[in-house]
C-alpha cells in the first residue's frame, strides 16, 4: 500500500483529500503545517507528498527545499497545491525540483491522475536503479575477483620460485622475476586504491558541507600536472613520441590530488586502448566559466550503448581485450568531475577515434 503525506493548513481541504485517498486504497498521513509535515516526512518516508504552497510556520517551498537536501527524502515525489495559477509560484517550485502542481479547486480525477502519474514514474526510476544495482553487483562478483586474482597469482608464483630455487637462479633471472612481482604489486595496489576511492566518492557526494568545502580548492598549475601525468604514462610503454599536446594553463576550482587522478586515469585509458605509433592528443580550451580538456586516441573505441551504460567494475568486451583493469577509471573521472560541478562526455567511433572531454570550473583568483 502506497503511503501519501498530505500537508495542508486548511482542515476541511486536508480532510477531504485524505478521505478521497483513503477510499482509493492509499495509506494517508496528515500534517496541518509545514513544520509538522517535514518531521513526518523525515520519519515516515512516504511514497509521495502533497503539500499546500502557502502555509504558516514553514511554507511548502521550505518543506521541499529541506527534503531535497536530505538524501533519505530527496527523491520523494512532491506535488504542490496552490489556489493561484501563478507562474512565479510555479517557477519557484520547479527551481526546487517540484514534480507537479495542482490548482485548487481540482477534481478527484485530476488528483488521482497526478498521483498515479508520479507514482508510476517513481516506480520506473526505482526499477532502473534496481537494475543498475543488480548489474553493479554482478560486475563486482565477476570482475573484481578476477582483477585481484590476476596480479596476485603472478606475485605468488614468482615469489615461490625465488623462495624454492633461489640457489639455482641466475641474477638476471632473479631480476626479471623481481620486476614482474613489483609490476604486479603496483597493479594490485592501483585496483585496491581505485576501489577505495570509488567508495569514498560515492559517500562524499551525499555530504553537502564537504562538497562545498572541496569546491573551494584551487589547482593553479594545470599545464604541469597534465603534461607530467600524460608523459609519465606514455614513457612507461615507450610512447612519448605519440603524445601531441595543445594545452594552456588555467587555475581550476578543484583539489590538486583529484585533478591529478583525473589525468592519470584519462591518460592511462587513452594509451592503453590505442596502438603504438598512433597519436594520443591532449588539448584544452576555456571560456569565462569552464576549462575544457580533451584527450583523443585512435583505438577500439566504444559503442553508444557502452558509453550510456558506463559503470563501475564494467570493462567492455573483456573477451577480446588483454588489458587488465577493473573498468573503474572512467567512472572515477566521471564521479570526480560531477563532484566539482563539472561536465563529462565521451564521443567515439568504433575502431576509429575516441575523445573524452571534461569541463571543470575555473578558479577566479
Amino acid at each position: 500500500m502506497k503511503k501519501i503525506l498530505v500537508i495542508e493548513d486548511e482542515e476541511p481541504v486536508r480532510m477531504n483529500i485524505a478521505e478521497l485517498l483513503d477510499l482509493e486504497g492509499f495509506a494517508v498521513l496528515e500534517a496541518e503545517n509545514g513544520r509538522i509535515g517535514l518531521k513526518i516526512a523525515q520519519t515516515e518516508i512516504p511514497d509521495l507528498i502533497i503539500s499546500d504552497a502557502n502555509m504558516p510556520e514553514l511554507d511548502g517551498y521550505g518543506v521541499l527545499s529541506a527534503l531535497r537536501q536530505n538524501p533519505k527524502t530527496a527523491a520523494i515525489p512532491f506535488v504542490f497545491l496552490t489556489a493561484r495559477a501563478d507562474t512565479t509560484d510555479m517557477r519557484q517550485g520547479m527551481r526546487l525540483s517540484a514534480d507537479d502542481y495542482l490548482t485548487k479547486p481540482f477534481t478527484l480525477d485530476e488528483l488521482l491522475h497526478t498521483i498515479t502519474t508520479r507514482l508510476d514514474r517513481q516506480d520506473s526510476i526505482q526499477q532502473t536503479l534496481n537494475t543498475k544495482l543488480h548489474d553493479l553487483r554482478a560486475n563486482i562478483s565477476m570482475a573484481l575477483p578476477h582483477e585481484l586474482r590476476t596480479p596476485l597469482i603472478g606475485i605468488l608464483g614468482f615469489s615461490k620460485v625465488i623462495k624454492t630455487e633461489y640457489d639455482s637462479l641466475e641474477p638476471a633471472e632473479m631480476g626479471q622475476m623481481a620486476d614482474y612481482i613489483y609490476t604486479s604489486a603496483e597493479q594490485l595496489h592501483r585496483i585496491i586504491e581505485n576501489y577505495l576511492l570509488y567508495v569514498q566518492l560515492e559517500t562524499l557526494s551525499t555530504d553537502a558541507d564537504k562538497v562545498n568545502l572541496l569546491r573551494q580548492s584551487i589547482t593553479p598549475d594545470t599545464y604541469d600536472i597534465i603534461m607530467t601525468a600524460v608523459l609519465t604514462k606514455a614513457a612507461a610503454v615507450h610512447r612519448k613520441n605519440d603524445i601531441q599536446s595543445q594545452c594552456e594553463d588555467c587555475p581550476l576550482a578543484i583539489a590538486p590530488e583529484h585533478f591529478t587522478k583525473i589525468l592519470h586515469e584519462l591518460a592511462d585509458n587513452a594509451i592503453k586502448f590505442s596502438n603504438t605509433d598512433t597519436p594520443v592528443t591532449v588539448a584544452s580550451s576555456s571560456d569565462d566559466t569552464f576549462y575544457y580538456l580533451r584527450i583523443s586516441n585512435k583505438g577500439r573505441g566504444m559503442t553508444s550503448e557502452e558509453i550510456q551504460n558506463l559503470g563501475a567494475f564494467m570493462q567492455f568486451d573483456r573477451a577480446s581485450q588483454e588489458q587488465q583493469g577493473a573498468g573503474m577509471g572512467l567512472v572515477i573521472v566521471k564521479r570526480i568531475v560531477a563532484l566539482y560541478g563539472g561536465k563529462f562526455s565521451i564521443e567515439s567511433t568504433v575502431n576509429e577515434l575516441t575523445t573524452v572531454t571534461i569541463a571543470l570550473p575555473i578558479a577566479h583568483l
